[in-house]
């Protein structure tokens, strides 16, 4: 099938000044650019709008963007308390809808919220109670869950650290639901991901359209994970269901395993490209390993 572009200013890459006004494509791929090419098959006039090549965002992580597009947005200035982050969990469409629904938030930054901290267990609880809430700090490294969600992740007063990663607790010893760097985050995760797999599944797919829309064509996939289910079934069924961009995943290398080989493999669209190695934490977090002359007192994972 072909369709030929006209009167657009497409951009061709050899100098900031240069653009063709003519495109033909055959088979979803280019044929030719160019300037007043003769037209074949379909025409459609591009109305003197610019044209650009797709763009590749080589690290990134869909799945958190997937969830953060149905959650609630935490961020000023919208949410500038926790009390206004309560009012605002509450407007989401996921609330009241039963205890297998997950309500879900991100972007909260204690340093910009009027109380000076993160919100904990206690104050999502006067949320909900019954259903488990999940909200990522603005770097997505960590978390803070409700009593619910830690209770769905089996985390008590008797839980050990995860290695590299922090349950934060109260002078008591419970937990206070901040899930301090990705290891302790990934037991909130691994608790939703288990229950929800086709909201999931669901999240992935209309993710597509964002990407597509902000001119995305193909995307890294920063973090792959083994459990409760693999980055590459959860890719593999959104194909399926139309996910559209081309995908290159790499896996989380604390997750591996001798006994399963990770093989580089895949299609045009779809691949195992690598792993990643995590040195440390961030610097928003107070995780990153730092000079011990570093004035800011840094929290211990």
């Amino acid at each position: 099938m072909l369709t030929t572009y006209v009167n657009g200013k497409i951009f061709i890459g050899t100098d900031e000044q240069t653009f063709a006004n003519t495109m033909i494509i055959e088979d979803g791929k280019v044929k030719q650019i160019g300037d007043d090419l003769t037209p074949a098959g379909e025409v459609v006039d591009l109305g003197s709008q610019t044209v650009l090549p797709g763009l590749i965002d080589c690290h990134t992580h869909p799945k958190y963007i997937a969830d953060a597009l149905h959650g609630t947005a935490c961020t000023p200035p919208n949410v500038n308390s926790i009390k206004e982050m309560q009012a605002a969990l509450r407007q989401s469409p996921s609330y009241g809808q039963g205890p297998d629904t997950w309500i879900e938030g991100w972007g909260f930054d204690e340093t910009k919220l009027a109380e000076h901290r993160s919100p904990n267990r206690d104050d999502l609880d006067a949320v909900s109670t019954d259903q488990p809430i999940f909200i990522y700090r603005s770097y997505c490294h960590s978390s803070v869950g409700n009593s619910k969600a830690l209770e769905l992740a089996g985390i008590d007063e008797n839980t050990p650290n995860p290695v590299g990663g922090k349950i934060e607790r109260f002078a008591d010893g419970r937990p206070t639901g901040f899930m301090r760097e990705v290891a302790a985050t990934q037991l909130l995760i691994r608790a939703k991901s288990a229950q929800s797999y086709q909201t999931d599944l669901t999240n992935m797919v209309n993710s597509s359209k964002h990407y597509l829309a902000n001119g995305l064509v193909a995307i890294g996939e920063m973090m792959g994970r083994m459990k409760p289910y693999t980055t590459l079934k959860l890719y593999q069924d959104s194909v399926k269901e139309g996910f559209s961009p081309k995908a290159s995943i790499y896996y989380v290398f604390d997750e591996l395993a001798p006994d399963q080989p990770l093989h580089p493999s895949g299609d045009q669209q779809l691949r195992v490209a690598g792993i990643k190695v995590f040195m440390d934490g961030s610097i928003s977090g107070e995780t990153a390993f730092n000079n011990p002359t570093h004035p800011v007192r840094w929290a211990s994972v």
